[in-house]
């Protein structure tokens, strides 16, 4: 989940000339068809995290988290299956191309209304149950208060700020940093509670 983006550089945003679009898509098609394998994947180890989550933590908010990681995993393979039908066609045609790059990218955008609900939720459950170092649940906290720094996108016309553009990626930044943050401390501190 975390090397998107690395294997191929991030798609154009949403609204992007058609001629853009075309090109990317074209330049880098097995590196896309990869990267779509790799999300796919991040999606089941995500599904994995949480439940160990809420496995340490018991309570409703962690059940939440649960169930709101299912909907990014649910959101995520939608976007997913959008980008791999236009990686799928050696030489996409410009409507084609367009509509599901864009589709893709509000794709990505509307993943973080699920993981607003994740991150408060895991945030929540974490401070409550202290089964976590608490600095977990307030880092939560924040990651979620940054998702929506997303949603300027909506209304942004074309551009760094579009759909897919620096918002996007800094609410995705905030989501992963947080989800590997826990994941090292769930390893390096296995069933402990916080001190």
């Amino acid at each position: 989940m975390g090397s998107s983006g690395l294997i191929a550089p991030p798609p154009p945003v949403a609204g992007a000339p058609a001629a853009e679009v075309v090109t990317y898509f074209t330049a880098h098609h097995v590196g896309l068809e990869i990267e779509s394998v790799n999300l796919s994947l991040g999606m089941i180890m995500l599904i994995v995290f949480v439940a160990t989550l809420h496995s340490r933590i018991g309570i409703v908010a962690s059940l939440t988290a649960l169930a709101a990681a299912t909907t990014i995993a649910a959101c995520t393979l939608v976007e997913v299956a959008a980008f791999q039908a236009l990686v799928y066609r050696p030489d996409p045609d410009s409507a084609r191309a367009t509509l599901l790059n864009d589709l893709q990218d509000f794709g990505f955008l509307v993943t973080t209304f699920p993981a607003l609900l994740f991150l408060a939720a895991s945030a929540y459950a974490i401070v409550s149950s202290r089964a976590l170092p608490r600095i977990l649940g307030w880092a939560a906290a924040l990651a979620a208060a940054l998702q929506t720094v997303a949603w300027v996108s909506f209304i942004a016309p074309t551009g760094p700020l579009a759909a897919g553009g620096i918002p996007s990626v800094i609410a995705f930044v905030a989501l992963l940093t947080w989800i590997v943050a826990s994941s090292i401390t769930m390893v390096a501190r296995p069933g402990a509670g916080a001190t």
